[in-house]
């Protein structure tokens, strides 16, 4: 029986509701891909920002995004660092989150940006490996195609990044003057770059079979299967609609002598097989070419080679050339001159004869001033 005067039992905590903020920070996370993507940042940026915020919102769980406090970020990068992240890929982190959070501020779903008084993991500056003019020689050597001496042969001419190579069409060339016009590269900017009378022949030699005069400078053939010889006859492969490899036998070497009878039959039973979809030709992928200048560099005998090596090597060898960094600069298309001292490190041969020639009491100097 109950009394007018007793007291209400307390409600279960367990009972309760507990809200979710999970659709809401999906809808963040929406909202903060399309915001980086207008910005003009580089897609490879967008898609650092986008991964980086994904996983901070999965680490959230069903906690609201908007009101994470510093500690929260702090355990997410510890964590990055905890699973042997190095310090410039936790520096690409903080940046990302806090780009983040600045697109919260200007939602309006808080004033308080977490990020503010973030401190900046310091990156330890280290000596990048130069790759040398006999190791270029070398790697151009190891080319199996006109496209691989091309792409090494232009990548280290110009000095390009290994994004703004797949985006070069073939009429931003002028053979006459050996210039090449970059649209468009990082940071949204036009650039005019140089290549030499070897990179010319390269190029020259990689495109004289290709009928169009427009298009991507280097793009990958069209596909449209293959064909290869058996014991007695030759056979044929081709991928369908639905990516799924296809067996064809198209006929007997004495009937089918040379390999270009072969192809026209294959071309043939092609025109008339359900399904197949031949593939035009198209621009390389970045990743492709990172796989086809790493597959060189092990053929030559150097070890794993990246794009990003021959801009090095192209910035380092115009310095010891005596090329002034400003001249530098504007070729690799930086912003500040202080990005580009860190990509130029002379050898320590070019040291060594700078000091002797300029410091008073080095070896060579002493003699001539008494």
């Amino acid at each position: 029986m109950n009394t007018p005067n007793a007291r209400p039992e307390p409600a279960d905590e367990s009972d309760s509701p507990i809200k979710s903020y999970a659709a809401s920070n999906a809808v963040l996370l929406s909202g903060f891909a399309n915001y980086v993507a207008v910005r003009g940042l580089s897609p490879q940026t967008v898609r650092t920002y986008v991964e980086t915020v994904e996983r901070f919102v999965e680490q959230m769980g069903s906690a609201s995004v908007a009101e994470a406090d510093r500690s929260v970020i702090r355990s997410f990068l510890g964590n990055l660092l905890s699973r042997g992240c190095s310090s410039n890929t936790i520096s690409k982190q903080t940046f990302a989150l806090r780009a983040f959070f600045r697109f919260v501020q200007l939602s309006g779903l808080t004033k308080h940006n977490p990020t503010l008084m973030l401190s900046q993991r310091k990156i330890p500056r280290r000596i990048q490996r130069v790759l040398t003019i006999d190791e270029i020689d070398r790697l151009i050597a190891a080319a199996q195609n006109p496209v691989e001496a091309a792409v090494v042969e232009f990548l280290y001419a110009t000095g390009v990044r290994v994004s703004e190579l797949v985006a070069v069409r073939l009429e931003n060339i002028d053979f006459a003057t050996g210039v090449a016009r970059v649209k468009k590269g990082k940071g949204g900017k036009d650039r005019i770059v140089l290549f030499g009378r070897k990179a010319d022949a390269a190029l020259r030699k990689m495109i004289e079979r290709r009928p169009p005069v427009a298009g991507f400078l280097f793009e990958a053939p069209s596909r449209c299967g293959c064909i290869r010889k058996e014991h007695t006859h030759w056979s044929g492969f081709y991928y369908d609609g639905e990516r799924v490899q296809r067996y064809v036998r198209i006929g007997t070497f004495s009937d089918l002598p040379t390999r270009a009878d072969a192809r026209w039959a294959f071309d043939r039973i092609l025109a008339v097989s359900p399904g197949y979809r031949p593939r035009p030709p198209r621009p390389y992928t970045d990743r492709a070419i990172r796989l086809m200048v790493a597959h060189m560099g092990i053929r030559a005998g150097i070890g794993r080679v990246y794009p990003h090596a021959l801009r090095r090597a192209c910035a380092t060898h115009l310095l010891e050339g005596g090329a002034d960094l400003r001249v530098i600069q504007d070729l690799l298309g930086h912003e500040r001159v202080t990005t580009t001292a860190l990509y130029t490190s002379l050898s320590p041969k070019n040291l060594k004869e700078i000091h002797t020639r300029c410091h008073p009491t080095a070896e060579g100097n002493e003699n001539e001033k008494k």
